[in-house]
């Protein structure tokens, strides 16, 4: 790692990291590996920086001074408080771990703990609650009663002495342990230990699910204190005397690849050694035959439409099943004792491709030039739409088939193209229709709905809004076929002067309240017109709009007043809108504007508020106008 060094303009030595992340440090070797408080030792390695300030080396938990540092190596005094320890560096953000181990003469020290577990660099020491762990040393005390050892977890009481020498002690692993670093001392010395200490909970098995399957099918066996991703290399699960391959580790699950040559019909038992013990109890798994002979429809199928088949030794359900069309799943419909139906993917390739099941992770090929034909598949269909106008109908593949059409219960004629299907709504028609499209009979029919309005243009209000007119129709504390959000205050309603209008009240800084119901609108030219009965809405911050929204129930914009004239800060969604307070003198008066659609849509038509304290809007009539 290159250092650049220069003088600043009162000749002081400025040195610059160059990049000091791009490489990580390395620790290769120590010398000497021992010495007494005051000693000095070398620590050799890569990637040190060169600069005394950038970089501390710990024996243990004991930080050592750093006397001198190059790229490659560094010079360290051993510290006073300092025991026998593991080096570690830390660099800039980086912190190294090492398996070096500085033995400090004249003090007590622990040099080796057993059991241990894990790779090389990251080990720990590990136990059960009430097992031992062997610490290994010299000058480990005069007496067994000069040694202490804490464990997290249960710091009251230092952990039961088994046995103990100057050059080794064991203890017992103590009730409220939990894993972490352990404090010893040894008389008045606090002693770093070279590893941190892992619990581990006695592992039991409670099932192995699927407990029959395919040779080289994947299993997983349930229970808990099964691991980690950490202990999934010393994982072992055995088939009889076969052994499977453990795929992944979970404290309360482990999944396994059964031995691919196993005998079909014999059932096994099944033993779990996990990193840490030998699981005693036993499981029982059961070979069975490969699915095969497969019927149905195994040669062709239509692209978005099912097909069925079905086979000898077909698994019991399709709980872990899955049928692949290339590289595509389908969905499956139906599962019925061995047969299946199910939908071949919309994004399959057109052509031939691999068609195989897929059980507990083993593939069954049925057949490996399948053929996936191309087949309509509808992607939008007009909502709403005048009667005896066009509807249009599009997607993909639209005329790969030939398509009869059903509105109703009519049947009209239609021109296809390969991204859209159109036709003549029949004059006679209104309300909610259902259309079928019917491309054969090897092909599922597709359908949608419609809302047919009469063949008119004026006033359509009555066929797209409910309850537009004064006396408005009251439900509870609502008016029928309106919304309100949780905003919106007061009732919508007022009654005055022997009529029922709609009101839109307000309170300070209850802004953005909406009043709205939800409906369909075909493609064409409309007007709006809305009639004001009576207003108190004064000046400032008091503002109404009238707006129309794509979408079903969608949420008005927030509404700001700055800059004036009121508007909703957000355009999203947003298909038309009127200010009617900003509109000429007198606000008592009807108000109306125009917006066009180019295609059907849902939409969301209302009311949004601004008003302060008293004030009020109220409305006596909505009319909507279809112009063209």
């Amino acid at each position: 790692m290159p250092l650049v060094s220069s003088c600043d303009d009162e000749e002081a030595e400025v040195v610059l990291l160059q990049n000091p992340e791009s490489q990580p440090v390395t620790l290769s070797s120590i010398a000497p590996d021992y010495g007494f408080v005051g000693d000095q030792f070398t620590l050799t390695g890569t990637n040190f920086g060169g600069g005394v300030d950038f970089i501390q080396v710990f024996i243990g938990e004991n930080e050592a001074e750093v006397l001198t540092c190059t790229d490659t190596e560094v010079k360290v005094l051993v510290p006073k408080e300092a025991t026998t320890g593991r080096i570690s560096v830390r660099f800039m953000g980086q912190e190294v771990n090492s398996d070096l181990m500085f033995r400090v003469m004249g003090k007590p020290s622990v040099e080796q703990m057993k059991p241990l577990f894990g790779m090389e660099g990251a080990q720990k020491a590990w136990g059960f609650v009430g097992s031992e762990i062997t610490f290994s040393g010299s000058e480990l005390g005069g007496s067994q009663e000069d040694v202490k050892v804490i464990f997290k977890g249960a710091t009251n009481t230092p952990a039961e002495i088994v046995s103990w020498s100057e050059e080794e002690f064991k203890v017992k692993v103590p009730e409220g342990a939990v894993s972490g670093k352990l404090t010893l001392t040894v008389g008045s010395q606090t002693v770093n230990t070279p590893y941190e200490f892992r619990l581990v909970e006695h592992a039991t098995v409670s099932g192995i699910t699927p407990q029959q399957g395919y040779k080289g099918c994947e299993v997983t066996i349930s229970g808990k204190g099964l691991g980690d991703e950490t202990t999934k290399g010393q994982t072992k699960v055995w088939f009889g005397d076969k052994a499977g391959t453990v795929l992944s580790c979970e404290n309360e699950k482990i999944t396994v690849k059964v031995p691919g040559d196993l005998t079909i019909g014999q059932s096994y038992d099944v033993k779990l050694f996990t990193a840490f013990e030998t699981v005693e109890q036993m499981l029982k798994f059961k070979v069975v035959e490969e699915p095969k002979d497969f019927t149905g429809d195994i040669q062709s199928g239509y692209l978005a439409n099912p097909i069925t088949l079905s086979g000898t030794n077909m698994p019991a359900t399709a709980d872990a099943l899955k049928v692949m069309f290339g590289d595509k799943e389908g969905k499956i419909l139906e599962y019925k004792d061995g047969s299946l139906q199910v939908e071949i993917p919309s994004n399959a390739s057109i052509g031939k491709v691999k068609l195989s099941l897929i059980d507990a992770g083993v593939e069954f090929v049925v057949n490996d030039k399948f053929e996936i034909k191309a087949a309509p598949v509808i992607e939008y269909c007009d909502v709403a739409v005048f009667a005896d106008e066009t509807m249009k109908i599009t997607g993909t593949n639209l005329s790969a088939l030939p398509v009869t059409v059903m509105i109703g219960n009519q049947q009209v004629s239609s021109t296809s193209s390969d991204t859209e299907i159109t036709f003549t709504v029949p004059a006679n028609l209104s309300g909610d229709v259902k259309v079928i499209l019917n491309f054969g009979e090897n092909v599922r029919p597709a359908e949608c709905e419609v809302t047919v309005l009469p063949a008119q243009t004026g006033d359509i209000t009555n066929y797209v809004l409910e309850n537009t007119s004064s006396p408005f129709a009251i439900e509870g504390n609502g008016l029928k076929g309106w919304n309100t959000n949780s905003i919106f205050y007061g009732n919508p309603y007022v009654e005055k002067d022997g009529n029922v209008w709609m009101a839109l009240n307000g309170k300070n800084n209850t802004w953005n309240g909406a009043l709205f119901q939800s409906t369909t609108l075909p493609k064409g030219k409309y007007r709006f017109s809305i009639t004001v009965a009576d207003v108190d809405a004064g000046t400032n911050r008091n503002v109404v709009l009238f707006a129309v929204m794509e979408g079903k129930d969608t949420p008005f914009p927030g509404i700001s007043d700055d800059p004036k004239p009121g508007h909703f800060i957000s355009q999203d969604k947003l298909l038309g809108v009127m200010n009617i307070k900003d509109q000429p003198n007198p606000v008592v008066a009807t108000h109306s504007f125009e917006m066009t659609m180019d295609k059907s849509l849902p939409v969301t038509i209302g009311f949004a508020t601004m008003l302060g304290d008293t004030r009020y809007l109220y409305i006596s009539e909505i009319k909507v106008e279809h112009i063209e």
